[in-house]
C-alpha cells in the first residue's frame, strides 16, 4: 500500500519504505538483542532476504503502510513505523515502531513518529481508532503512548515469553479527538 508518501515532522520525517532501505544496518537492528527485545523479530535470526521479503509484502499490501523514520538533521534512516493491518469496515488499525539507531534513543523521536503516523491515520485514511500492543516491561513504549494520549484499554495476562518468563501485554487505543501533540 506504500506510495511515495512523505509526512513531515519537526525533528524527523516519515517516508514510504522501499526495498533499497533493506540494508545490512537495518538487518543488524533486528538482530540486536537490545533493539529487538520487544519485537516479534527477536524470535528468529533476520537476514537481508527475510527483511526484503517482509518489506516487499508491506509495499504490496492493501492494508498496511510502512514508513522509514528519517532524522532531518542527519538525513539518516533511524527507524521504522508501521500501521496495519487496516480494518476498512471498522476503521481501525495497529501501530508498531522502532528506533533502530541507538544514538537517537531517548530524544522523543518515537513519540514524534507515532504522533505523525496517527495523524495520518485520522486525517488521510479517515480511520476512527489506532491501537497498539505493548509488552508490560517496555517502559519506553508505554511512555510514548501515554504522552500522546493513548488509553490503556486492557491487559492480556502472561501473553508473551520473554527471558524465560511470561509477561503481560497491554492493549492501548486512541481516537482522533484524544491525540495529544508532542509539539
Amino acid at each position: 500500500m506504500n506510495s511515495d508518501k512523505i509526512i513531515q515532522g519537526k525533528k524527523i520525517y516519515l517516508r514510504s519504505i522501499t526495498l533499497q532501505d533493506c540494508t545490512e544496518k537495518y538487518v543488524n537492528w533486528l538482530n540486536d538483542n537490545e533493539i529487538n527485545e520487544y519485537l516479534e523479530s527477536r524470535l528468529s535470526v533476520q537476514t537481508k532476504e527475510s527483511v526484503s521479503q517482509f518489506v516487499k509484502n508491506m509495499i504490496e499490501s492493501i492494508d498496511n503502510y510502512m514508513f522509514v523514520i528519517v532524522n532531518i538533521d542527519t538525513g539518516k534512516h533511524i527507524g521504522n513505523v508501521k500501521i496495519g493491518p487496516i480494518h476498512y469496515i471498522y476503521k481501525h488499525t495497529f501501530v508498531g515502531y522502532l528506533i533502530g539507531d541507538k544514538n537517537f534513543w531517548g530524544k522523543g523521536l518515537a513519540t514524534e513518529a507515532v504522533y505523525l503516523v496517527s495523524k495520518f491515520c485520522f486525517d488521510d485514511l479517515k480511520l476512527n481508532k489506532v491501537n497498539a500492543g505493548v509488552i508490560a516491561s517496555n517502559i519506553g513504549s508505554i511512555k510514548v503512548l501515554n504522552k500522546l494520549g493513548f488509553i490503556k484499554e486492557g491487559c492480556i495476562r502472561n501473553d508473551v515469553l520473554l527471558d524465560d518468563k511470561y509477561i503481560d501485554v497491554y492493549k492501548y487505543g486512541i481516537m482522533k479527538n484524544e491525540l495529544i501533540s508532542p509539539f
